[in-house]
């Protein structure tokens, strides 16, 4: 046994919570430790020294309470996060926007987004409707088609 497993045990044997089948082994250890025995005999001699020779009444219990609630620290509030996680989940973040950024490579040659818009779609429905009707038409067909729908009207 380790002297400091046997200082527990006296300490846990003066308060009468020591275990029965712990017994035989402090006392083999308190056999052959003289620096055990030592701290028994100095803790029952300082309780002999220091013994209270009456119960403290309820008013010095209450005043004894009081202080300690008085002094005693206050609570820190309950933090989900401290500051390192939040660090290494900021830094794995950028790292995986650096690689996923670094993946993506624009062609050198286009500099944005295209937007193509034809003569036509420019047009209202019905214009479009007659715009494409006309489109594959020959510039002599057009001037027929003109002259026989003025001839007409």
């Amino acid at each position: 046994m380790k002297c400091q497993d046997a200082e527990k045990l006296i300490l846990l044997q003066d308060s009468g919570e020591m275990p029965k089948r712990q017994e035989h082994a402090l006392a083999a250890h308190l056999h052959d430790c003289d620096p055990c025995r030592r701290f028994q005999y100095a803790l029952h001699a300082s309780q002999n020294e220091f013994e209270a020779q009456e119960e403290p009444g309820i008013k010095a219990i209450q005043n004894v309470l009081r202080e300690a609630r008085v002094k005693a620290p206050e609570k820190a509030p309950a933090k989900i996060f401290g500051w390192k996680p939040a660090v290494a989940i900021a830094a794995s973040a950028l790292i995986s926007l650096g690689l996923f950024l670094g993946s993506v490579r624009p062609d050198p040659d286009k500099v944005g987004l295209e937007f193509v818009v034809t003569d036509t779609q420019m047009l209202k429905t019905e214009d479009q409707v007659v715009s494409i009707m006309y489109d594959s038409l020959s510039e002599d067909n057009l001037a027929f088609n003109f002259l026989m729908s003025f001839e007409e009207g």
